[in-house]
């Protein structure tokens, strides 16, 4: 059944943003903020079932009004307000937040007050010096702003799996050519296989071989920045899609410790390290620990057999 968390959290953050460009009331744009915060963090999974006013309103910060949205997002696809607020505001405005170190604060004065619309009115403004004149900007956030889309950098978004699943699939099959490379494996939302993905986190057994991997991943892919580099780890983005990749060397008797931590989520890592410190364990992504000596963490199924759990599939742990 799906789970509508991720979707409510993006949708209120977005009507959040477009309510600060049309610099609403404060108190209402906090409103959003905290419901898509408490979905993401603090609550159980949404269901079609819970599209109920009596249910949803129990989930701290849900009022009357936020429960009606989330009622009509579920039973519709649609959320009618944020639809209002597309149409106020051109796409392209919109477009600017993706840009790193422009919030709604800044899109907003850099169009009432200076007529941006675009990126390619952002680029012309930003060059001839207007940008920097506004309050708040500056020179060498204007620069930041002009490296920013000189590479095609962009904030970090979700994407669509079933979008991503062909890079996915180019990466691994790449690195299974890496020498010294004996196991990959992608960790992350995309192993638990969410509707989306936000970044990409891969882990590989085998030897440090982080600048071969590196190597070969910049031959195979035409538009990329690297973000981090070494024999242990290597980042990069990959454009047009603004899709981060994190990839982690790791030795073998980490290797299931690893996958368990990278795979997530959040609140199933929590509840897997509550019941190790009840068995008097220490777990984290190196492996499972009792006073300060390692005890298993080469698979995962070693960890869960130490721990007296069953072994839940990725899919599962939510």
């Amino acid at each position: 059944m799906k789970n509508f968390n991720e979707d409510l959290n993006k949708l209120f953050n977005e009507m959040a943003d477009l309510l600060s460009i049309l610099d609403e009331n404060p108190f209402k744009i906090r409103a959003y903020r905290l419901a898509a915060r408490r979905l993401k963090e603090d609550f159980r999974p949404i269901t079609k079932k819970d599209a109920k006013k009596e249910v949803l309103k129990q989930i701290p910060g849900i009022g009357e009004a936020l429960a009606e949205k989330m009622i009509q997002y579920i039973k519709t696809g649609k959320i009618e307000a944020l639809e209002k607020l597309r149409r106020d505001i051109p796409k392209a405005v919109r477009e600017l937040l993706d840009i790193p170190h422009l919030g709604p604060k800044r899109v907003r004065d850099l169009y009432i007050n200076l007529g941006i619309k675009s990126k390619e009115d952002l680029l012309e403004k930003a060059r001839n010096g207007e940008i920097e004149e506004l309050p708040g900007f500056g020179e060498k956030l204007v620069k930041s702003i002009l490296e920013a889309l000189a590479s095609g950098q962009e904030k970090k978004r979700r994407h669509e799996r079933k979008d991503i699943e062909p890079i996915a699939k180019k990466l691994v099959k790449i690195l299974k050519k890496t020498k010294g490379v004996k196991k990959v494996e992608i960790a992350g939302s995309y192993r638990r296989k969410s509707e989306t993905v936000g970044d990409l986190d891969i882990l590989v057994l085998g030897e440090k071989s982080g600048a071969e991997a590196e190597k070969n991943l910049l031959k195979a892919f035409d538009n990329t920045t690297i973000l981090a580099s070494g024999e242990t780890k290597v980042s990069f983005m990959i454009f047009p899609e603004n899709l981060q990749v994190d990839i982690r060397f790791v030795p073998e008797e980490s290797y299931g410790a690893a996958l368990l931590y990278f795979t997530g989520n959040k609140d199933y890592n929590v509840m897997m390290r509550k019941v190790a410190i009840e068995k008097g364990y220490l777990l984290n992504e190196y492996g499972l620990f009792e006073n300060g000596e390692y005890i298993a963490g080469k698979t995962e199924k070693e960890v869960f057999e130490k721990l007296g759990l069953p072994a839940t599939p990725p899919n599962k742990r939510k």
